[in-house]
């Protein structure tokens, strides 16, 4: 069994407070992860959004992509809504050959506004949480069956 090792492109730029590494060109961040050993990264903010592009540049570092945060918002929009929404991110993972989505919910969030104190984070009320979790299943349902519908049988053509 081989390891491959990751690392996320915030040791180099920050996504929620861009000033943090804000002069830092995507080429140093990927030719200095590779002389690290990294062989694989996740996304950032200064990464290309379309598979040809993002390809050439990964390639140019022979480093993969692991895969990309993705900031849902299921507190204001339901899961068909959501699925909308990621659709481009999925697309571009897949592309990739991404078999990972790392999913966090943001909505509301506070954390990239430093004016705001942390105790003005958001809050779930107790009853909103049954909502909450349907919503974040249904997301993780339609993902799972579409990653799933992607994997080669392995009994060869399709059974």
């Amino acid at each position: 069994m081989s390891v491959r090792l990751g690392t996320n492109p915030i040791a180099w730029s920050n996504d929620d407070l861009r000033a943090l590494g804000g002069a830092t060109p995507l080429e140093t961040c990927l030719a200095e992860a590779r002389h690290a050993g990294f062989t694989g990264i996740e996304l950032g903010h200064k990464f290309p959004r379309a598979a040809g592009p993002l390809k050439a540049i990964l390639s140019q570092h022979d480093i993969a992509l692991v895969s990309g945060w993705y900031s849902s918002e299921l507190l204001v929009r339901d899961a068909a809504a959501e699925l909308e929404a990621i659709r481009p991110h999925l697309d571009l993972l897949k592309a990739m050959g991404c078999s990972v989505l790392i999913f966090a919910e943001t909505s509301n969030a506070i954390h990239g506004d430093q004016s705001k104190p942390l105790s003005a984070r958001p809050k779930l009320a107790a009853g909103d949480w049954a909502e909450f979790g349907k919503r974040v299943t249904q997301v993780a349902d339609a993902v799972a069956a579409e990653a799933d519908a992607r994997l080669p049988s392995p009994y060869g053509h399709g059974g």
